[in-house]
């Protein structure tokens, strides 16, 4: 069902989050902006976790407000992306 799929989906996202902060932290100096890149993906997985936690996957409504959360979180990554 779509608590499920939600659970499933947000799960993936926490997991690309927490890579992307290990990379950071892993990364030989001078790769990535670490401060810019943890902060950035901790957010986001903040955010994520919250639309999840906001989801009440029996209102169509609600559904489609937390995949325009995805959405935004995609667009979000791709803002970030020029200064990591």
């Amino acid at each position: 069902g779509t608590k499920r799929v939600a659970a499933g989906a947000t799960a993936v996202l926490l997991l690309n989050y927490a890579a992307a902060i290990a990379t950071s932290i892993v990364a030989p100096p001078g790769a990535f902006r670490k401060g810019l890149m943890i902060t950035g993906h901790a957010a986001a997985a903040v955010w994520m976790a919250l639309s999840w936690k906001k989801l009440d996957p029996e209102s169509t409504p609600s559904i489609k407000k937390f995949y325009g959360q995805i959405w935004n979180l995609f667009y979000f990554e791709y803002l970030m992306y020029p200064f990591i």
